[in-house]
């Protein structure tokens, strides 16, 4: 099944103390999902890293390099702690009874996420490998950027795989 993946610049209020502004939407509706936006951005990443010749010479890799980044930027500020990231925002069901332009909304959005007590090591790992492909792929363009994406990885990967469990049996 093709995932179909917006930019959400809007609808950005949420009841939780963490500000959720970025990443993109799923399937066209106003959830943002973290799985689907992982393996999508793990997908962009590599597709930057194998194809980087041919799309600097086309004249797409900075265009490639901000889609990645608008992902990634969502990420680090997903990953409030080491062992926290944030990985819905959106019920996933109401929401896709919404038709209206993000840019109209006015609902409360509601964030959840995994945690040491509520684990999802499959969305933790793929966030990690998101990041640490991000970090390759912005390595000869922005080393410091590299670098912050490469930090997040490591410790998502370490919570991935120290705090073992599915995501969906830990958010709703």
């Amino acid at each position: 099944m093709a995932m179909l993946l917006t930019r959400v610049c809007c609808s950005l209020k949420h009841k939780d103390p963490v500000e959720l502004v970025g990443g993109y939407y799923d399937a066209g509706d106003h959830v943002k999902f973290g799985l689907p936006i992982a393996y999508s951005v793990t997908m962009l990443a590599w597709g930057a890293i194998e194809f980087s010749k041919e799309m600097t010479d086309l004249n797409q890799i900075g265009h490639t390099l901000r889609a990645i980044k608008w992902g990634t930027d969502y990420f680090v500020k997903a990953h409030t702690q080491p062992n926290v990231l944030w990985g819905q925002v959106g019920d996933g069901v109401s929401d896709h009874y919404c038709w209206e332009r993000a840019e109209d909304m006015t609902t409360s959005r509601t964030a959840y996420k995994i945690d040491e007590q509520h684990p999802g090591s499959d969305l933790a790992g793929e966030t990690a490998a998101a990041l640490a492909a991000a970090a390759i792929a912005f390595r000869t363009y922005n080393s410091s950027y590299s670098n912050l994406l490469l930090v997040h990885a490591k410790q998502l990967f370490t919570f991935a795989d120290r705090y073992r469990g599915l995501y969906d049996e830990s958010l709703s």
